[in-house]
């Protein structure tokens, strides 16, 4: 990726031969853009769809290499507001495009270089891994990077050697579909063999069966997607076992999780499945550069202002951009979905359902559908599986029997049937048990005997996971391509899983074993929570208080200079911290006087305590790293759970203070910084937001993993596991705590296993890895290691 700054002379970017990791991602402002932003009422521009006038930089707007505008805010139905920074030009005149052709010109021995050296990368791709792979294929989606990715493909491979498949999701833009006809039919022209690829499932179904996709609920790209071109490919190839090489446009600049993966990966998306990413490197402005060069098709979605091509209704798209497919996308289209469609199905499958007018507005405007995690916010969830345990077993019940549960026993171990109510599983090598019997129409099963060992809680975890699959199994396939042997098959509803099966749990791996059931199901105990993250009132706890208390400890109680309200609040956090209880200080505490409250690995040994608490928990679960939020973005996203108007400022006011005056947890860790302006005692919040720790300190992590195994009933899991955000699960991860990537993590746990082998075990071999922590062990013996 090559650096670039602003070209007056075209009125376009201007790149320069230097490389770049990280950029901002430069995109062209056509006239509508402006228009449906409101700048006609200021600007005189020419109305040509074909020539772009500005240029972009997330929601600052450049006019030949000058800042002339910004647009700030939005919601669904809320427009961005734009404010003018200076006159693009003088007395009114008209904006004068960009000069395309000059723009190319003049970057065409760079734009020459770059392009070159992927091609080359594709053929070499190609040579060292046509013996390994069945199929190579161009995952064709209709954006600008799947055009440019197709384009220098078919420029560095011969056309019969690859093909190209567009998975057809149904929930595609109107524009989309369209790239898509013109391309299905230039790769005709071209001798290249195109497919399409689609789920057995409308969209429509699909979404009432499983409830409206979310952030940490995206079943959607799996069951529409993924499952559909594997299975596709499977048929193609007329090999279950196929390997095939996924050629996509997937760029490490688009976002912060796509800038950690490799350029060629393995297993990654797709289970043992490869997948390549020619133009990983590139800017976006190098793809729009080389569409206009090459005159390949635009999605005309990007000239209406949205950044991606993605789907209609996404749980992850940006405010501004789901105001801007509401304004082209919504009302009625013939033969395609749009946006009033799928806001429909969101309004009448979950609590919105009963709402008034002005309510259904006010959630849908928040996005509180984007946020659920389970069947909480659906309007009549199916409660078909309900689990107790205690301390010697596990009891399920299931109310509802969709597939077959005999099936999918076989992918825990060996099984056989003692009895018309009793089958033995051989699990590693240890014979369990299960009780099976059914009571008018419900199935009932247990397994007792079972002991706190790894395996007995791994094996209790999969039970539960196999029994949900039973009852709430609607045949989405996505287990089936998730097993790398093609061991198992769905004829309609109707599962069979191969005797051969290795046991490898690969389809356990969707978020908590099956998609339908943890959507709609119900958490133990659950509620709203009514202000109960508004734990330390609006004035939060100041670094000083914590100090001053460990300078008299014990004696703090009774000669202090704090108000009644802030001794509750800090009484509190202070037992939230486990630093001290009953007014007593704890052994933690101790622990934490020796080492020094101005300590950095002091806080992040209290942060490891403070994430398992309402207010903290709730931060750490949902503010993510490097996203800066405005003060309304945070009240927005506690709506969802908190009743209280009063108590969601009282939060913000609370991480304010918190981070504005304990430079540790904001500058050092990263764990929460913000930006205040100040006057006088008067304290305003600007942004807030998270980053990574980094340099984290390796016993602290030690301390967080057994904190988070003690939560989770589980000693032994992958890196894989740590890392993955979407599971929902209550132990909170160290990489999710302090932000820490694939690289950080496996090289603290190498380490820790090193010099700690009494506590854990970490082995990292080709594509498997295995973390296991020693059950006898519990967090406060990690403290011994200090």
């Amino acid at each position: 990726m090559y650096k670039y700054e602003w070209d007056a002379e075209t009125g376009g970017v201007l790149l320069l031969p230097e490389q770049e990791k990280v950029s901002l991602e430069p995109r062209p402002v056509y006239y509508r853009e402006l228009d449906i932003l409101g700048f006609d009422k200021y600007w005189n521009y020419p109305k040509d769809d074909d020539t772009p006038l500005l240029w972009a930089t997330a929601n600052n707007y450049f006019y030949r290499g000058r800042l002339v505008a910004k647009a700030k805010g939005g919601a669904l139905y809320t427009p961005p507001k734009i404010e003018l920074v200076e006159e693009p030009e003088k007395d009114g005149m008209p904006l004068r495009p960009v000069d395309i052709f000059g723009m190319t010109a003049k970057n065409a021995a760079l734009m020459e270089t770059l392009e070159q050296e992927t091609i080359q990368g594709i053929y070499n791709t190609y040579v060292k891994y046509r013996k390994k792979v069945d199929v190579f294929y161009v995952a064709f989606s209709g954006g600008k990077d799947s055009v440019v990715t197709l384009d220098l493909v078919q420029r560095a491979l011969p056309h019969g050697e690859f093909v190209v498949l567009f998975g057809d999701t149904g929930m595609e833009l109107p524009d989309t579909y369209d790239v898509i006809d013109k391309t299905e039919r230039l790769c005709k022209e071209q001798d290249i063999v195109f497919y399409r690829a689609e789920s057995k499932f409308t969209p429509e179904q699909s979404w009432k069966l499983v409830g409206p996709p979310a952030q940490k609920l995206r079943w959607c790209c799996g069951v529409h997607k993924t499952a559909p071109q594997i299975l596709f490919l499977r048929k193609l190839t007329n090999n279950p076992h196929f390997i095939g090489m996924a050629m996509m446009g997937v760029r490490s600049n688009e976002s912060v999780t796509r800038g950690q993966y490799n350029k060629l990966n393995f297993g990654t998306k797709h289970q043992g499945q490869y997948d390549f990413y020619p133009i990983f490197e590139w800017s976006s402005f190098e793809v729009f550069q080389y569409i206009y060069d090459k005159k390949l098709e635009l999605n005309r979605t990007y000239k209406l202002g949205n950044s991606r091509a993605g789907c209609l209704v996404c749980p992850m798209e940006a405010v501004k951009n789901s105001w801007l497919k509401e304004q082209f996308y919504s009302g009625e289209c013939a033969n395609k979905h749009t946006t009033t469609f799928f806001h429909n199905i969101i309004v009448n499958e979950t609590i919105a359902h009963d709402m008034t007018d002005s309510q259904i507005e006010e959630f849908m405007r928040i996005g509180v559908w984007k946020s659920r995690h389970n069947g909480s916010k659906l309007f009549s969830p199916r409660v078909e599986y309900q689990d107790e345990k205690d301390d010697h077993g596990i009891a399920i019940t299931l109310n509802v029997v969709r597939t077959d549960w005999r099936e999918w026993l076989k992918t825990i171990g060996e099984i056989s049937f003692i009895s018309n109510s009793e089958v033995n599983i051989i699990c590693e090598n240890k014979t369990y048990t299960l009780e099976y019997r059914k009571i008018e129409g419900k199935y009932f099963f247990a397994v007792h005997g079972l002991i706190r060992s790894r395996l007995d809680i791994n094996f209790a975890s999969w039970i539960k996971i196999v029994m949900k699959k039973s009852a709430y199994c609607i045949g989405c396939q996505v287990c089936e391509t998730n097993c790398p042997n093609g061991y198992i098959h769905f004829d309609g509803n109707k599962v069979s899983i191969d005797d051969k099966c290795t046991k490898c749990k690969k389809c356990y791996g969707v978020n908590g074993g099956c998609w339908v059931a943890t959507s709609q199901l119900l958490p133990k105990g659950s509620g709203k929570m009514s202000g109960s993250i508004d734990q330390y009132k609006n004035m939060g706890i100041r670094y000083m208080w914590v100090k001053e208390y460990f300078q008299k400890e014990n004696d703090f109680w009774k000669d202090n200079q704090l108000g009644s309200e802030m001794v509750k609040s800090l009484r509190l956090f202070l037992r939230h911290a486990k630093i001290s209880e009953k007014d007593k200080i704890t052994v933690f505490g101790d622990f934490i006087a020796n080492m020094g409250i101005d300590s950095t690995t002091s806080w992040g040994l209290i942060l490891c305590n403070l994430v398992y608490t309402p207010q903290f928990n709730w931060w750490v679960q949902n503010i993510k790293l490097n996203h800066k939020y405005t003060p309304e973005e945070l009240h927005d996203m506690l709506c969802e759970c908190v009743e209280s108007k009063f108590s969601r400022k009282n939060i913000i006011s609370a991480f304010k203070i918190i981070f504005h005056t304990n430079s540790i947890l904001s500058n050092e860790i990263g764990f929460g910084i913000v930006d205040v302006i100040e006057k006088g005692n008067n304290i305003k919040l600007q942004v807030a937001y998270r980053s990574h720790w980094t340099t984290p300190a390796p016993l602290v992590i030690l301390y967080s993993l057994y904190k988070f195994a003690k939560a989770c009933e589980v000693y032994q899991f992958s890196v894989e596991n740590l890392l993955d955000d979407e599971i929902e699960r209550d132990g909170v991860s160290p990489t999710r705590i302090f932000g820490l990537d694939k690289e950080a993590i496996v090289s603290i746990l190498n380490g820790l296993s090193t010099k700690y082998p009494d506590f854990i075990n970490a082995t990292f071999t080709l594509d498997m890895d295995s973390v296991t922590l020693y059950k006898e062990k519990t967090a406060e013996d990690v403290l011994s290691l200090f």
